[in-house]
């Protein structure tokens, strides 16, 4: 069974959802569910959390792995 569920928008944002919907080929209800859903899911909060202490251990990993330099071309 599904809610309904109402929000106020700006003109402006509403216009913006509205196309990105459009681009997306959904409807902005589907675009604003699918987001709301991403936004409360808890493995997204884990991978979240992850990131987020992997990136406080940079240096650590700069230092004992040393940096690799990216070429410009294909990897071969």
């Amino acid at each position: 069974m599904s809610r309904h569920v109402t929000i106020r928008l700006d003109e402006e944002f509403h216009d913006r959802l509205k196309a990105r919907a459009a681009a997306e080929g959904t409807t902005v209800t589907a675009l604003i569910t699918d987001v709301v859903r991403r936004e409360l899911d808890e493995d997204r909060e884990q991978f979240l959390a992850g990131v987020e202490e992997f990136a406080e251990h940079w240096d650590y990993f700069q230092e004992r792995f040393g940096k690799q330099e990216r070429s410009g071309g294909p990897a071969t």
